[in-house]
């Protein structure tokens, strides 16, 4: 639900991330936050992992998700889209995510912890916890237990933990928060909470559907401990997510624009750097799928995965479709869709009670609707998203998964699609690619990914990302710098 927001709440946010006069501009420390209150510091951690989330990682998330490819009359995103990014590329994204929203966060705990404000205390919680899920399913290892350890020296040289460890860890530390009573709030603080509003049903429901994502998550790693997570979330008949857990705050104005636009569109000055991939093209295309125009912005022919060195006599670029990109959309953090699709595998693996079939119904349905279509002539028996109701396990995992790839496309949850490709296998690599000879491949089989054209790992797909340089040159407890091929601990089907 979009929420407004008032010019005070936004200058608040914006004095104590030291932004200046853009809010979005969040390369910063908090601003003496041994004065701060948590409802002050709280908006600051919120925007920036969201400009992080839904900013630059959101791109590499497009990419490696086929959802775009870089277009052949422009340079920006080559190295993303021939797979080599480098380990300078992403200093300010690792930065910004540590220096500016964890530490804010453990910031707002610290002191919702010392004043009791048990809400603010799971606000901040919850919210790091998602933050630090992104680091570790992005990084694989990463700081956790001697982060923010203020000006002690572990702080400049802070250990790299395993992300199952972190995981456990994490989860241990929503429980104790979920175990304290709601604190009431003032006006105040309900309105410092940008997420939803101070409610506090809300934020239960997020940190258990967060816990359902992260056991889910580890399904094929440690499925003991999987299935008694998911099982213990359903035997205590917990409440997940009926709605968006969103940042909604985006108004088309300088700085204060969603993250990718800003960056990609705003500050390249450039509109058309990034083209539909004929990947999710031809399945929506082959689906008659009406969600084909909320990523198609202008013109009529997708760009092959990798294709930005065809010569523009071959593939005019002006005939080529634009990725449509909005200042005002919104950053997810878990959505309704996405909710309802991690209930549906629960359920589908026997380890949670309902129907499946109805939640991802309901799935498919309110992506359509938030896009602005009816799903109801593509989903039930007989239609192209039909869910395998009677089907095996991993057919059923398929169309989830399928689901999810094709919901999350024109969303800023691209790097969860990228996260769900490499845990479950879908979309599948095709025999055949989608360009050939300089032409379309008419047998290339619409939403099967294809490897780059230009691509420079031998035939392999990017797993994670590698260690920026910054950290490599700061910490020496950095492990080895390894490829973006090497899969994250959880990654094991």
């Amino acid at each position: 639900m979009k929420k407004i927001f008032s010019i005070l709440l936004l200058a608040s946010a914006i004095l104590l991330s030291n932004c200046g006069k853009e809010w979005l501009d969040v390369n910063k420390d908090p601003n003496n936050p041994e004065t701060a209150s948590a409802e002050l510091v709280f908006p600051a951690g919120v925007i920036s992992i969201g400009s992080q989330v839904g900013g630059y990682y959101a791109l590499v998330g497009g990419f490696w998700s086929q959802y775009f490819s870089q277009s052949n009359a422009a340079n920006q995103y080559k190295e993303l889209d021939k797979y080599n990014p480098t380990s300078s590329d992403f200093n300010g994204q690792w930065r910004e995510m540590y220096a500016g929203g964890l530490s804010d966060l453990q910031y707002v705990i610290s002191d919702a912890e010392t004043n009791e404000n048990w809400t603010y205390y799971l606000m901040g919680t919850v919210m790091q916890a998602y933050g630090f899920t992104i680091m570790v399913d992005f990084y694989d290892k990463v700081p956790y237990f001697d982060a923010f350890q203020g000006d002690s020296e572990s702080n400049f040289n802070p250990t790299y933990d395993e992300g199952s460890v972190i995981y456990a860890d994490l989860i241990k530390r929503i429980d104790f928060a979920l175990a304290k009573e709601e604190t009431e709030l003032t006006d105040a603080q309900k309105n410092s909470d940008i997420v939803f509003g101070g409610e506090y049903d809300r934020w239960v429901e997020f940190a258990n559907t967060l816990k359902l994502k992260m056991y889910l998550r580890m399904a094929y790693s440690d499925a003991a401990t999987a299935q008694a997570g998911v099982e213990g979330l359903y035997s205590a008949d917990v409440v997940f997510l009926g709605q968006d857990a969103v940042l909604d705050i985006f108004v088309d104005a300088t700085g204060q624009r969603n993250p990718l636009y800003d960056s990609n569109v705003e500050n390249l000055n450039v509109a058309t750097n990034l083209r539909v991939s004929t990947t999710i093209f031809r399945y929506y295309e082959a689906n008659s799928d009406p969600r084909m125009a909320t990523v198609v912005g202008s013109n009529a022919n997708p760009m092959p995965q990798g294709g930005f060195n065809i010569p523009s006599t071959v593939l005019d670029p002006i005939t080529v479709c634009v990725y449509n990109q909005s200042p005002t959309s919104p950053v997810y953090f878990i959505s309704e869709v996405e909710s309802d699709l991690l209930q549906a595998e629960a359920i589908a693996r026997g380890w949670g009670t309902g129907d499946d079939e109805g939640f991802y119904n309901s799935a498919v349905s309110s992506d359509f609707l938030r896009k602005g279509f009816d799903a109801e002539a593509y989903i039930g028996a007989g239609n192209v998203y039909e869910y395998p109701s009677t089907g095996t396990l991993e057919e059923k995992m398929e169309a989830i998964t399928m689901a999810k790839w094709a919901a999350f496309a024109g969303t800023s949850q691209t790097l969860e699609a990228f996260f769900e490709t490499n845990r479950n296998g879908y979309p599948v690599v095709g025999t055949e690619v989608a360009w050939v000879s300089g032409a379309y491949n008419t047998v290339y089989v619409p939403g099967t990914f294809m490897y780059s054209i230009e691509g420079t790992t031998g035939g392999a797909f990017p797993k994670r990302m590698i260690y920026p340089q910054d950290e490599i040159n700061l910490n020496t407890n950095v492990p080895a710098q390894t490829s973006i091929t090497a899969k994250v601990w959880w990654d094991k089907k």
